[in-house]
């Protein structure tokens, strides 16, 4: 509740004086106002400046991980100040059949996770306070076969799936968080992770038995997709393309090649959406590269290597691709699925599957990482993806 008058005259001793001076003029003036009233207004008025100097409360930050083999989602709250975790009431909170990847809109106001052996998507309301889960009315939402990726566009208007059918388009309730099929969906075939540019214009999909890399244009009213021309792109694509993400200035694109430890590095035209490899792609890596993820900043990339446990580190080029950081690959866990960033740049959650935790690692000033005290966290069984929401302050 906001506080009383009495009480923040309390907090403000100044301003008690300053109302008390004001009375006595009040009274030896003329009484042209009455003397209640315009006591009246000179409280609200300082009240208002009073209340104007407070700042709003930080916003909670949520770790949410989804866990292949005990079907469900294990949520934890943030500790600002050293990015330790903090196991949320009631979590974990129950998924679909095996699932292995998970997404948050922008607001932080829904969660959703791709169930690959049950196809379809579980969908939750997050508590802004305390960061638990709320089944969505409808959910879980059918998808196509195997759906093993999902995201949500800068917007918060559509999501998107990658399956075996392709790429399955959603409209999102912004009220519920209900998911909508969009006419035309599922566009292209063989999607197996998704991701959608900064701008929100682009929908990029990595083709894992196929070796290429579909690029779509987003209609910004329907959320339907058309694809570029020249996609599906496969020069420059590596074997068995997984992990993918976008930085945030949306000139790249990046692919984890699982098949032969390598990155994918394209440069994106900011009119059509074509795809162009940036000199020295692809660039070498750990082993099974499945999870990629960019700081907010857009100076580090970072790729989890299932095969040995590592997180590989990189500083990107203005265009020419990407530099080890000193000190990469960093040990981290026994089967890393899942890298993110959080919105502060500060901490690097990853999704440990073996056997089922969040690893939490501090960001240094070179990109380096190092592991928090208290970290690995408890997770479910085969933590498979990690997500956070808002922002830590």
């Amino acid at each position: 509740m906001p506080p009383t008058s009495q009480s923040k005259m309390q907090t403000h001793p100044e301003l008690r004086r300053a109302t008390e001076m004001q009375a006595e003029s009040l009274l030896e003036a003329p009484a042209r106002v009455p003397i209640h009233k315009a006591l009246w207004a000179l409280l609200l008025l300082i009240l208002g400046i009073a209340g104007c100097s407070s700042k709003p409360a930080p916003t909670p930050a949520f770790v949410y991980a989804a866990n292949n083999g005990s079907n469900n989602v294990s949520a934890y709250s943030v500790t600002s100040s050293t990015g330790a975790l903090t196991a949320v009431s009631g979590s974990p909170f129950a998924a679909g059949t095996a699932p292995t990847a998970i997404a948050a809109d922008p607001r932080g106001k829904f969660v959703y996770v791709a169930n690959v052996l049950s196809n379809n998507v579980s969908a939750y309301l997050v508590n802004s306070m305390s960061g638990t889960l709320t089944t969505v009315p409808g959910s879980p939402f059918s998808t196509g076969v195997g759906p093993t990726s999902v995201t949500v566009d800068p917007s918060g208007r559509f999501a998107y799936v990658g399956a075996a059918p392709g790429v399955l388009a959603y409209t999102i309730d912004l009220a519920s968080g209900a998911l909508a099929s969009i006419g035309g969906s599922p566009f292209a075939s063989a999607a197996a992770a998704v991701a959608v540019h900064p701008a929100g214009k682009f929908l990029y999909a990595t083709g894992f038995n196929v070796n290429n890399l579909s690029a779509f244009s987003i209609n910004p009213s329907s959320g339907a997709l058309t694809p570029v021309t020249g996609s599906p792109f496969t020069a420059g694509v590596g074997k068995n393309p997984l992990g993918i993400v976008v930085d945030p200035s949306g000139q790249f694109v990046y692919l984890g090649n699982t098949g032969d430890g390598t990155i994918s590095a394209f440069a994106i035209d900011q009119v059509s959406g074509a795809l162009t490899a940036l000199s020295g792609s692809p660039f070498a890596t750990g082993s099974d590269p499945r999870s990629l993820c960019v700081d907010p900043s857009g100076k580090y990339l970072f790729a989890g290597t299932f095969g040995d446990g590592k997180v590989s580190g990189y500083t990107i080029g203005a265009s020419d691709g990407l530099t080890p950081i000193s000190g990469s690959p960093f040990t981290v866990g026994a089967g890393i699925l899942g890298v993110a960033v959080d919105a502060s740049g500060k901490f690097l959650y990853v999704a440990d599957n073996s056997p089922g935790s969040v690893r939490a690692l501090s960001i240094g000033a070179t990109g380096a990482l190092t592991p928090i005290s208290g970290s690995p966290f408890v997770a479910g069984m085969g933590t498979e993806a990690v997500v956070i929401t808002a922002k830590i302050q």
